[in-house]
């Protein structure tokens, strides 16, 4: 019978960079994944033949520079390709495209809602403010509530000085992004559900 250290449960991209951290610090490591493809969000498939869809592989984007590195990834095949645009169906007929090109993209907003082609940069601006602030939480080690060591209130203090660094406004709206569900979120920034159903 096989003995092993871990078992990852999920080869979704997460399971997956887990399972690679585990192995490269010598543990022994099990993945199992119920599908027959790997990957997870981030894969693409044929769901109706003949067309292939990125299920969810924009969170690909999130997947941490310094991780594609240190995993050498690229020489295990992983190639990122850009994304110029996005399409959202409607059920009578419509859509709505989306663009790397700005401009583009604001010409179809105007086609539904004037106010959300002119809010669409501002929210990017704000949403890049925001990812700014989360990043760094992200990537620092949480310190234990319960622990008086120092480094644990060194940890504590970290957080502090991240957060009093975000000002009043931004923390306000940070506490906001993740506290408010998705819709009220974007109700505050846009007025068409195809718009706010697509971000």
């Amino acid at each position: 019978m096989n003995k092993f250290d871990v078992i990852v449960i999920g080869a979704g991209h997460n399971g997956l960079v887990t399972a690679a951290y585990l192995a490269r610090a010598g543990k022994k490591v099990l993945v199992l994944e119920k599908r027959d493809l790997i990957g997870g969000a981030t894969v693409t498939e044929e769901i109706i033949p003949g067309f292939k869809f990125s299920v969810f592989s924009y969170v690909v984007s999130l997947l941490r520079p310094e991780i594609i590195e240190e995993l050498d990834l690229p020489s295990h095949g992983l190639q990122l390709l850009a994304l110029d645009g996005t399409f959202t169906p409607l059920p009578d007929g419509n859509y709505l495209a989306r663009w790397h090109d700005g401009e583009r993209t604001r010409q179809e907003l105007r086609r539904f809602s004037k106010k959300d082609a002119d809010n669409y940069d501002r929210f990017g601006h704000h949403m890049n403010h925001m990812s700014r602030a989360v990043r760094e939480l992200l990537m620092m080690r949480p310190p234990e509530p319960s622990s008086l060591k120092p480094s644990d209130l060194a940890g504590f203090n970290r957080l502090a000085k991240h957060f009093r660094g975000l000002g009043n406004r931004r923390f306000y709206d940070l506490v906001r992004l993740m506290t408010a569900s998705a819709a009220d979120y974007l109700d505050r920034w846009f007025e068409t559900d195809v718009l706010k159903a697509t971000m």
